[in-house]
């Protein structure tokens, strides 16, 4: 079912039959955020807040509380997004349940990085690979490897950047993952801008071809990196 189509049949179902669907909300608010719809994706996970504060079930706030964190980082609003965390960290330590927990870091590591907090946001990303390590989170795994690789390259650690961005894109590949190809490559690219900007822009091209067709906003920023590069414009 699409986004879309899963928001239409939620608009429509009365308030005491929720706990019905409850299991779909996360992954319904999830691919909301990664349309970059975040105003909808907030009204989905407030939902599930809602329901699962009714049932008293602290796993489900834990999960819920990173989710919307993962939106405000996307918003930019990075403070908040910590906090948001911070109690999910509380949560997930309290109820014993690990699963979710990986997610939460690796978005915590992004939030450090947009307060420029760099090593804290190493450590987070450090742990959530740990975590996906300990599990079949795969998926997870791959997000965390790319944005692991985008805090080394703030922190001025091309190389370790470079070696993040290929794991992920070698991941991301096995397991048909095309929306963390496309941003692997894209890492990859802004590395390769002087040293071969030939090859970056094979890079980026591949990496539009991919994610174009998932409508992930992220298609715009490499667009525009690839506009600039063709035109000898320095994207960074």
């Amino acid at each position: 079912m699409s986004a879309d189509l899963a928001l239409a049949a939620l608009r429509d179902l009365p308030m005491r039959q929720i706990g019905r669907v409850r299991t779909h909300l996360p992954n319904v608010g999830i691919a909301l955020t990664c349309l970059g719809r975040y105003e909808e994706a907030l009204r989905v996970h407030r939902l599930h807040l809602l329901w699962a504060r009714v049932e008293g079930d602290r796993y489900q706030i834990a999960n819920v509380l990173s989710h919307i964190a993962a939106v405000r980082v996307r918003l930019r609003e990075h403070a908040q997004a910590l906090r948001l965390l911070r109690s999910a960290m509380i949560l997930y330590a309290e109820t014993g349940h690990r699963y979710g927990e990986a997610d939460a870091r690796n978005v915590m590591g992004v939030a450090y990085r947009g307060v420029g907090r760099l090593a804290e946001a190493r450590r987070q990303h450090e742990l959530a690979l740990e975590l996906t390590g300990q599990s079949a989170e795969r998926h997870a795994e791959c997000t965390a490897l790319n944005e692991f690789g985008l805090t080394l390259a703030a922190d001025g650690d091309t190389d370790g950047a470079l070696r993040a961005h290929q794991r992920a894109l070698d991941l991301a590949v096995r397991i048909d993952n095309r929306y963390e190809q496309a941003r692997a490559l894209a890492g990859l690219a802004e590395h390769l801008l002087r040293a071969d900007p030939t090859e970056a822009r094979r890079y980026l091209e591949r990496a539009l071809t991919l994610i174009v067709p998932t409508g992930a906003p992220e298609r715009f920023d490499i667009e525009r990196r690839l506009a600039a590069l063709k035109q000898g414009i320095p994207t960074r």
